[in-house]
Order: C-alpha cells, then sequence, then structure tokens
C-alpha cells in the first residue's frame, strides 16, 4: 500500500513543481511523468490484493475481469525465492488449468499480494490448493 501511495504523491508533487516554476518545458516533463506514475500507482491500488478465496474457489483479478479457479483444477502454488542483483526476492507461482483446459502460469509479487508471498502460499496449501514451498 506505500508504494502506490508514493507513486501517487510523486506524480502530483512533480506536477505541483513543474507548474510553481513556470518553466513551460518543466510542466511538460513533469506533467508526462506524472502521466506514467499516477495511472500506476491507482492500478496497484485497484487490483490489490490480486488473490483471494471467495466461495472456496481462488479468485484471481486480472485487467480484463477476475477468474475463478476451483481448488481440483490449481496444479501447483509454490514459493519461490530468487535472488536478483544480491537481493533476494520472494515471490509466488501459480499454476492452474484454465475453462479451456490449457495450463496458466501465473506469478505475484509482494506487491501483488499485499503481503509475503511465502505466507499466501502456505495459506493456500492448507486451504486445499495444492502446492509445495521452497
Amino acid at each position: 500500500m506505500l508504494w502506490p501511495s508514493a507513486q501517487i504523491a510523486l506524480g502530483v508533487g512533480a506536477v505541483a513543481v513543474g507548474s510553481a516554476n513556470g518553466d513551460p518545458l518543466g510542466l511538460i516533463l513533469t506533467g508526462l511523468l506524472a502521466l506514467f506514475v499516477i495511472p500506476a500507482g491507482v492500478m496497484q491500488l485497484i487490483r490489490r490484493p490480486r488473490i483471494e478465496v471467495v466461495d472456496g474457489q481462488l479468485a484471481i483479478r486480472k485487467l480484463r475481469g477476475v477468474v475463478f479457479v476451483p481448488p481440483a483444477r490449481v496444479v501447483e502454488a509454490r514459493a519461490l525465492g530468487v535472488a536478483r542483483w544480491g537481493v533476494r526476492q520472494h515471490l509466488m507461482r501459480l499454476e492452474y488449468v484454465d475453462d479451456r483446459g490449457r495450463e496458466v502460469l501465473e506469478v505475484f509479487t509482494r506487491g501483488d499480494l499485499g503481503t509475503d508471498p511465502r505466507e499466501v502460499t502456505d495459506r493456500l496449501v492448507e486451504l486445499g490448493f495444492g502446492g509445495s514451498t521452497l
């Protein structure tokens, strides 16, 4: 919740600084910054958390709506640890079969879930959504 709010504040602050300066080029550049940063922050606030359990099914929020996945269709839910630039980041890997019979792989970060992906994975496994943790 902190990062999306910071993005929105950054965008609003950039526009305030650009308009207070009175420089047309500065206003254009800060306006462009705000044009990208504010909607990104708003989208993250709207879409979080991206997954939740509703009536015994896993509801996954996507840009085009919500996909409901019953526990029997979840192939695997796994917590992953990825080292990137010397920093260990935890992700949740969710593999399920969609309505058309295709396997779908979703990867969720802490920003997508709003909490530690390892905790979410453990809770999903407890609820019977299959999986393993690493």
